[in-house]
């Protein structure tokens, strides 16, 4: 299925999940342990509710324009505070048509102790991504299906799960776009490498 989240970006559904998600990680970061986010299907990172893609659909209207248009007030706003700060965040610095996916929020929810692992199989969506985050090294941005990534990353402290046996177990196209770690000697392309890494 070639599907391109940038038509669906800041609908009812996404502000629903992405409403859910801030709480979440808020409450996981109250502990001082670090913790990894894994995002199976983790699309472009940031869209722009401006471009031709969201325009075709209109669906951030019915979802993060009726916040826009009407910011809610009193419990609502309370619940939905972290959501709506990482939102105002990223319009403040980048850009007021900007609207953050899965892998944006949680990188502005996060700690430095933390660390991001973001699976996306289409090339275009998949290098996008890597170049958004390319400045954050707790970041890996890993070709690979969404499915597949769960058996080999989850759960983080199981044995062997992110090791290069259970990575090459799991699916032959697990490629990740070039390890920030010095020492680890993996590449971008260089598949041998690259399993050896574990993430991040």
């Amino acid at each position: 299925m070639n599907y391109r989240h940038a038509f669906h970006a800041g609908n009812f559904a996404d502000v629903f999940k992405h409403a859910l998600l801030a709480r979440i990680l808020v409450h996981l970061t109250k502990k001082d342990a670090p913790l990894r986010y894994l995002d199976t299907h983790a699309g472009v990172g940031v869209y722009d509710l401006s471009g031709d893609a969201a325009g075709r659909t209109g669906e951030a209207a019915g979802g993060v324009g009726r916040l826009d248009a009407e910011p809610p007030t009193g419990e609502a706003a309370a619940l939905l505070a972290p959501y709506l700060d990482a939102v105002a965040r990223l319009r403040a610095a980048q850009g007021a048509s900007l609207y953050p996916g899965s892998p944006a929020l949680a990188q502005a929810l996060t700690r430095p102790q933390d660390r991001l692992t973001l699976c996306e199989l289409h090339p275009q969506d998949r290098a996008a991504l890597a170049a958004a985050t390319e400045r954050d090294a707790r970041v890996g941005v890993v070709e690979i299906d969404g499915y597949t990534a769960l058996g080999a990353y989850v759960p983080p402290g199981r044995s062997g799960a992110g090791s290069s046996s259970s990575i090459r177990r799991s699916s032959r196209r697990a490629n990740w776009s070039g390890c920030r770690r010095r020492s680890c000697g993996r590449t971008a392309n260089g598949r041998p490498a690259a399993m050896r890494c574990g993430g991040r």
